[in-house]
């Protein structure tokens, strides 16, 4: 259900490409020879006996890449990043990241016992380095219902009032982010009229949290504040201004598991000033780093809520926390979002 990729003449671009800049060959084998369960190819690395699994992107340079890590550490070990070029400052994010690659430009990140690569600044000529044409379904409104329907798959079946409601969308724009849902395959339609099911929504959860920070996350920002003592979440209670704890502080509430050292609140647009008066916050001048001090709000851009499944009203769904994790690009985050995306994983098997 991935947007379609000719993998195979990506893969062969940028395994010519590499061998021309490393000397270096790698050779496809079928990866249901060696794991059934398992999409797409196996490069092996000469006669080293390191086998990749591989997984393709392109328009790398525009992706968030604590969602391509997150993806790639799901797969089986080691696994190899495939895209059509990486930039300089991508080549470094991503190896900070660990994640290894190569591109049709020949630049390359792997990194095993037994050797190193690093290659980057090599430029490509590809035509599929344009900007990518976003979908209305992943489109700042199409994000909304989505989340919505991530938190609530049983929202997809009711009425477009309803999603609206529920969402904060427009009834205008529903009916468009349904109808490419469906065309994408993560909406299916049955026999009767209106009924409608969620298909294969961990996928859709990966789309979402790769395509928020950029799309979405920008028009959300109300400023990054200063408080006037270290680690303010200990002392404000976001539930009392309508508002909600996201990103470490969310996780550590959520999982017990991460200790945050930053501070993301998502808060109704309308309560930002009593928020800040009430605990003497004041806005941090540009170019300030994210630190135990600071503040980073958010517009809440959700109305919906189950009772059953979010029973903590200072934390925002673990949905939400699990792509701040990832939007973050902190190595040390990645850990506390996989426990969280198990969490996701299990609750949608169940239902």
């Amino acid at each position: 259900m991935k947007t379609p990729i000719n993998e195979r003449e990506l893969l062969n671009q940028a395994m010519l490409a590499f061998h021309n800049e490393t000397g270096l060959e790698l050779y496809k084998r079928d990866a249901s020879e060696l794991m059934p369960y398992t999409e797409g190819s196996i490069l092996e690395l000469g006669s080293t006996g390191v086998e990749y699994s591989v997984e393709f992107k392109r328009w790398v340079q525009q992706s968030n890449v604590g969602s391509i890590a997150a993806q790639l550490r799901r797969m089986p070990s080691p696994a190899l990043l495939v895209a059509d070029y990486v930039n300089p400052n991508m080549a470094d994010r991503l190896r900070d990241a660990g994640v290894q690659f190569i591109d049709t430009a020949g630049n390359a990140y792997l990194n095993q016992k037994t050797f190193f690569v690093f290659v980057k600044g090599n430029r490509t000529s590809s035509p599929h380095t344009s900007p990518r044409k976003i979908s209305r379904a992943f489109n700042a409104s199409g994000l909304k219902l989505i989340f919505s329907f991530l938190i609530e798959p049983n929202l997809v079946g009711e009425t477009y009032r309803k999603m609206a409601e529920a969402s904060d969308v427009s009834l205008g724009a529903i009916g468009w982010v349904l109808n490419d849902l469906k065309d994408k395959g993560y909406v299916r339609e049955h026999g009767k009229k209106g009924s409608r099911s969620l298909e294969s929504p961990m996928e859709l959860l990966d789309r979402w949290v790769e395509t928020y920070p950029e799309k979405l996350l920008p028009e959300l920002d109300m400023g990054l504040f200063q408080a006037k003592s270290d680690m303010p979440w200990k002392e404000i209670k976001p539930e009392a201004f309508g508002g909600c704890w996201g990103g470490e502080v969310g996780a550590s509430l959520l999982d017990n598991y991460l200790s945050p050292a930053q501070g993301i609140l998502y808060l109704p647009r309308q309560n930002l000033k009593n928020l800040v008066m009430e605990h003497r916050l004041r806005k941090s001048p540009e170019n300030t780093v994210n630190s135990s001090e600071t503040l980073q709000i958010y517009e809440k851009f959700w109305r919906y809520d189950p009772d059953n499944l979010y029973q903590n009203s200072c934390v925002a769904p673990d949905i939400l926390v699990y792509a701040d994790l990832l939007a973050s690009g902190d190595p040390r985050n990645l850990e506390a979002a996989e426990r969280l995306y198990g969490k996701i994983r299990d609750r949608f098997q169940e239902d």
